[in-house]
């Protein structure tokens, strides 16, 4: 992350042979843990703190979380009184820097012995929460549990505020801090540009044609990459960043085309008279795709380089996002029936190798998933009525976490 710098300034594990880490997944059994603050001084700044610790270890998922606020001298190796039956300290304190940054140190006991110290600093305060995320990850890092490198990520997104009017947002997963990198047009699917997350693309509407553009996070500069009438979107980005899946529709009906980022050259890969829409790279070197090829938007695959097309998606209907990482595919279905309150559209997982498939939400309007780069988590928008809230699920620990946006609504999203 360029905008968010956080140097390791201390590092010092302690594992006491006596204090053995005993971490079990089931919910009755996980250990409660609490977290302290050992600020020299309560604070606003502190309690937010807390806040944000306890949010990011319930997703964790390795403890039962006292989300009580309560403060403990940072070097005391004692729980504050409220916290005497939890099992697990997670104590911080915090000291501004007086340039606008924050230096955090924590640690962590187990029953009165230190397990993990850590010192960081924050470069900009008001990006609070990442280092919370950072904590979380370092934390579930050197307990062994399932890897989460995706909750240090940013998280773009497109927010619908008026008519024909939005605005591209980056965040963090947990929607705690946004900042508004592009306003004053009307703009649709935000995608990534790389793993470094420096550069990201975007459709303008405001052009005379549909446009897509790069801008570079810390500059803004912008380059215009491709016009086409109809549609113009850039619906997956290789893992290497040199090619990107396109849907273009200069004749009035939407294909999949390849667009090589070095050389500027696009390949038409779909031919069809209906609708082919959001490529996703698979990890074979096919892609898959939605066409209403059945009369009704369905979950295909093709291999680059050829012209032969496989049905992937045999249940469900109106299949019309989805997002692949290696041998798995999620995408969302429409469902009917008593059970599902009239029409829901569910997230559902499915395993290429063996065919099976998993239902990853229960109710609701849930759209747009995006598997995390490492494949760990899937990134997903739940409409409510007006209301757009940014899921998070697990699927591997089958958990799943909501967090609401209180303005506007999400178009599109990525991280």
């Amino acid at each position: 992350m360029k905008f968010l710098v956080i140097f390791l300034t201390f590092i010092h594990l302690a594992w006491s042979a006596d204090a053995t880490l005993e971490v079990i997944k089931g919910v009755e059994g996980l250990s409660p843990l609490a977290i302290e603050d050992g600020s020299a001084q309560s604070s606003e700044v502190g309690i937010a703190f807390s806040k944000m610790l306890a949010a990011d270890m319930n997703v964790v998922s390795l403890f039962s979380v006292d989300e009580s606020y309560a403060t403990a001298p940072f070097d005391s190796l004692d729980p504050a009184p409220s916290h005497k039956g939890a099992k697990y300290i997670l104590r911080y304190r915090l000291v501004n820097d007086g340039e606008g940054g924050i230096r955090a140190d924590i640690k962590l006991l187990q029953e009165n012995q230190e397990l993990f110290i850590k010192s960081y600093v924050l470069k900009q305060s008001e990006m609070l929460v990442f280092l919370a995320h950072f904590i979380a990850y370092d934390i579930n890092h050197r307990l062994g549990g399932a890897p989460m490198d995706w909750i240090k990520r940013k998280v773009i997104f497109v927010r619908l505020t008026s008519p024909r009017r939005s605005e591209i947002v980056v965040s963090d997963y947990t929607l705690s801090y946004q900042k508004v990198v592009l306003k004053g047009g009307m703009y649709g699917f935000a995608k990534w540009a790389n793993r470094e997350q420096s550069d990201f693309y975007y459709t303008s509407l405001s052009d005379f044609k549909p446009t897509i553009y790069k801008m570079n996070l810390a500059s803004g500069n912008k380059q215009k990459i491709i016009s086409s009438d109809g549609m113009a979107v850039c619906s997956d980005v290789s893992e290497d960043a040199k090619r990107l899946l396109l849907t273009l529709a200069p004749n009035g009906q939407p294909d999949i085309y390849l667009y090589e980022t070095q050389l500027g050259n696009k390949t038409r890969l779909t031919d069809y008279s209906g609708i082919d829409v959001n490529g996703q790279f698979m990890g074979d070197g096919s892609i898959a795709f939605v066409s209403n090829r059945f009369g009704y938007p369905n979950v295909f695959s093709m291999r680059i380089g050829s012209s032969a097309i496989s049905q992937l998606v045999f249940q469900g209907k109106n299949n019309s996002s989805l997002s692949s990482y290696k041998n798995f595919l999620v995408y969302k279905a429409r469902e009917s029936g008593a059970g599902y309150g009239g029409n829901a559209f569910n997230l559902h997982l499915l395993s290429l190798n063996s065919g099976n498939v998993k239902r990853l939400t229960a109710s609701g309007e849930n759209d747009f998933p995006r598997f995390s780069p490492d494949g760990e988590a899937i990134l997903y928008i739940k409409q409510e009525g007006s209301r757009s809230s940014i899921g998070v699920i697990r699927f591997g620990l089958n958990k799943s976490f909501v967090f609401p946006l209180r303005i506007g609504r999400i178009q599109s999203i990525d991280w």
